[in-house]
């Protein structure tokens, strides 16, 4: 499994849109309130990912083919010392290869210092897939902490990156 982070670029933000339909349908079934974008033309953000200082968008591959996409913010776009995994997906068909595990722990070692995610309390696996692979490049992890957020319950991981990681 060869498995290639690239950062996305203007021409990409077709795929990406592909990506974040599929995306945000799965995502709203483990919403507790149907509040926020169900598909990327209802998503507000996607194209601040090429005009906003900060924010990087990157697709996710698995032997050449289009796999997934990560956007991530910095912290010259969240206004915090911390990063923050915005959304990340992996295709159903590329699920369960470790191909997730292995992208998301590049994209932590890439930027290093302090992150933050959410998860959605009810998606289960996504919780327990973060919790792995932030155990797998943080230095002190943290258990998360439940928060409340408009669409219901979410864990929230804040961890540090660090280069011995």
């Amino acid at each position: 499994m060869k498995v290639t982070i690239v950062e996305a670029t203007r021409s990409d933000a077709g795929r990406i849109a592909e990506l974040l339909d599929d995306y945000l349908g799965e995502l709203s079934s483990h919403r507790e309130v149907p509040v926020g974008a169900v598909d990327a033309a209802s998503y507000p953000y996607l194209d601040a990912y090429w005009t906003e200082p900060g924010r990087q968008a990157f697709l996710l591959a698995n032997e050449g083919r289009a796999a997934g996409f990560a956007l991530i913010r910095s912290p010259a776009s969240t206004g915090t010392p911390a990063f923050q995994m915005a959304e990340f997906y992996v295709a159903p068909k590329s699920c369960r290869m470790g191909i997730g595990r292995q992208a998301a722990v590049t994209i932590f070692r890439r930027h290093l210092g302090p992150w933050e995610l959410q998860v959605h309390a009810r998606n289960a696996a996504a919780v327990s897939f973060w919790a792995a692979s932030i155990r797998e490049v943080a230095r002190d992890p943290r258990p998360p902490i439940e928060i409340h957020a408009t669409d219901g319950r979410r864990f929230q991981f804040n961890f540090d990156v660090d280069k011995d990681a």
